[in-house]
């Protein structure tokens, strides 16, 4: 039985038709993904599920007594109560669950006949309901979802009112991705998520066992954790089975269908409304009278929808620099005496695509701000080369006037451009008739990036310097921007928690963290690639530290036994095993000794290797130094036998 069902859903918000007709169902277990521009109706499709709000027609369908989880757009907390309390307290279903299982063991222990077996019945459904919801670890279980969205363990046992906007909407999201829900509705979850914890986020849905809706502009996401995308486009819903790539392939394979038939059928109609009009009051009236008949019952195609709108953004013509835009000199950077940047040294070239990645609180912004000349360092210099002119972007588009429409916006910034020139222009980034004269307040987050892009492009700048220029921005508007910055001839740094767009855009990438500032010669997957193989690098070369450590805790152990086995049989029969005998070969006996002395010296220094990092971080040398450790184990296994085991005189 389906989890939820929408049956041709109808919203209209004044004039405007938001949802015509939207019909669709979601299976247990399904991970569907939303897709549609800006302004299309999800956030309303999201709200109606979510019973907060009604259709003005048809019918919203929730299985009985499944649970939705949908996390609040601001998130209310009780007075005192912790990040950590406010997430545990998404568990309270498990807790009770767990509470009655118990409960009905202890019942069990005095019940008999049919009530026992009732019991025994009800005791296993509640112990497979506990599974469902995540089990009897409930600690461990919090914990594990505070680490991946990325809230510092500091944070967890802090006021939950008193931390900032997105850590909020964090401890939000954590709250619901534990509460065991049959169905969990995310809108653009990944918004204050860093990188990393967007990619927890991934697994974790992932290996998710209830449904999941979710709204995102994230593609790799889309591609790695859904295996169904609906789209709203034009009030309805269109279902395609598969991830994002899939949707996009079967999108296209179905217009072309469509369009095709619908091609088809407007010849036909062309030819048979020219033999009727031709044969009409002819010798062939009674021809031209039936297939005018038939006609009228055809059922005329629509001509497939395809919605191409999307910003066209020329990219600016770069203004020509010196072959290096910047670099740093010892660069410090904070606010006050909150220091978050120590000593950077970097350097940006004509051309470079750099993109900045690192936790949320680290200093992207601020590098970013000091590298743009938006904010002045605490210590060291940002050196200039010869030209270089910067345009940034700021995320939170604070520069513009919110009492401004954006014609007037544009105006304020170049007045010697006629009217005319910047409808034209805003008209390229889907500002077109009476929107150029809404006032910046009323627009959406998606449209303010617009407009500052907009005004971005109108600069000569030698470099762009973009912080979070993806943000609010829909899929279609996305490609835009990245094909504009392709084509851009000058230096590109971002920051940006768009992989896709990092991956294609940028061949170098700046790691900002509490370790300090790196750079690293590739994009963000081959930054990544490689940032995960020196953890797991470092990793084993501590795990073969620390069993090198008790292996030869180990052996020293064993030497000293066979070092007291040797001096007890030196006493009693002058040197050799045996009980008061000498062996029959002590010159072998003794070669064997030094052997094994070598073997165990050897397999020590081989298991100190592994710890250094010349060996760990090269592979074909870790490989082989492991190789090797285990032939040496072996022989040394044999020798030890032998000695054992020697026969004597």
């Amino acid at each position: 039985m389906s989890l939820l069902v929408l049956d041709n859903i109808k919203k209209h918000f004044g004039a405007q038709e938001v949802l015509r007709g939207a019909t669709f169902s979601i299976d247990p277990g399904q991970k569907i993904g939303i897709v549609g521009r800006n302004g299309g109706g999800k956030t309303t499709l999201f709200r109606m599920i979510a019973r907060e709000e009604q259709p003005d027609w048809g019918e919203v369908r929730v299985r009985k007594n499944a649970r939705l989880g949908v996390v609040p757009q601001r998130p209310k907390f009780d007075p005192g109560q912790t990040a950590r309390e406010y997430v545990t307290s998404g568990l309270d279903d498990l807790f009770e669950t767990i509470g009655r299982y118990e409960a009905c063991a202890l019942e069990m222990g005095e019940a008999e006949g049919e009530t026992l077996e009732r019991l025994m019945a009800e005791h296993d459904r509640l112990g497979t309901r506990i599974e469902e919801l995540g089990g009897w670890d409930t600690e461990r279980k919090v914990e594990t979802v505070l680490s991946g969205i990325g809230l510092p363990e500091t944070h967890w046992d802090r006021e939950a009112a008193v931390l900032s906007g997105g850590e909020k909407n964090r401890v939000a999201l954590a709250r619901e991705l534990i509460g065991g829900h049959d169905l969990l509705l995310l809108d653009e979850p990944t918004n204050h998520l860093d990188l990393e914890g967007i990619e927890w986020l991934e697994r974790y849905l992932k290996d998710l066992p209830t449904g999941v809706l979710i709204v995102s502009h994230d593609r790799r996401l889309l591609t790695n954790c859904i295996n169904r995308i609906v789209e709203l486009e034009r009030g309805q819903l269109v279902a395609y089975s598969g991830n994002y790539p899939k949707y996009l392939q079967l999108k296209a394979e179905k217009f072309e269908a469509e369009f095709r038939a619908w091609e088809q059928q407007q010849e036909m109609l062309r030819k048979e409304d020219a033999f009727i009009k031709k044969h009409m009051g002819s010798q062939r009236t009674a021809e031209a009278k039936g297939r005018a008949k038939k006609l009228s019952h055809v059922e005329r195609l629509e001509k497939p929808h395809h919605d191409v709108r999307r910003p066209f953004i020329k990219p600016p013509e770069a203004a020509r620099g010196g072959e290096r835009v910047l670099h740093t000199e010892k660069l410090s950077g904070g606010y006050g005496e909150n220091v978050l940047l120590r000593e950077v040294e970097i350097r940006i070239g004509r051309g470079e695509r750099v993109g900045i990645v690192g936790p949320n609180g680290a200093g992207k912004s601020t590098l970013m701000k000091m590298l743009a000349g938006k904010l002045q360092p605490l210590g060291g210099q940002v050196v200039r080369g010869h030209g270089a002119i910067c345009a940034y972007y700021d995320q939170d588009t604070s520069h513009l006037r919110d009492d401004h429409t954006p014609l007037e916006e544009v105006r304020r910034h170049y007045p010697e451009m006629t009217d005319q020139e910047i409808r034209d222009h805003l008209a390229k980034f889907l500002f077109r008739g009476d929107e150029v004269e809404k006032t910046i307040r009323t627009l959406s987050g998606g449209e303010r990036a617009r407009l500052s892009l907009s005004l971005l492009v109108l600069t000569r700048p030698s470099w762009f310097a973009l912080d979070e220029p993806t943000n609010h921005l829909d899929l279609a508007s996305r490609t835009a921007l990245e094909e504009m910055l392709s084509a851009f001839q000058g230096a590109i740094v971002c920051i940006s928690h768009d992989r896709e767009f990092l991956d294609g855009l940028c061949h170098k990438t700046i790691e900002v963290s509490e370790e300090g500032v790196f750079e690293f010669d590739g994009n963000y997957s081959a930054w990544r690639a490689d940032k995960i193989a020196r953890h797991e690098a470092a990793t084993e070369a501590r795990a073969a530290k620390e069993a090198a450590a008790r292996k030869a805790a180990r052996q020293r152990e064993e030497a000293e036994k066979r070092e007291e086995g040797r001096a007890g049989k030196r006493k009693g029969s002058g040197g050799g095993p045996g009980r008061g005998k000498s062996p029959k070969n002590p010159y072998m006996f003794e070669k064997l000794e030094k052997r094994i002395m070598e073997l165990e010296s050897e397999l020590e220094e081989l298991n100190s290797a592994l710890a250094t990092e010349e060996v760990y971080s090269d592979s074909e040398r870790l490989k082989e130094t492991q190789f090797r450790i285990a032939e040496v184990e072996a022989e040394l296994e044999i020798s030890n036998e032998e000695w054992a085991s020697w026969e004597t005189a």
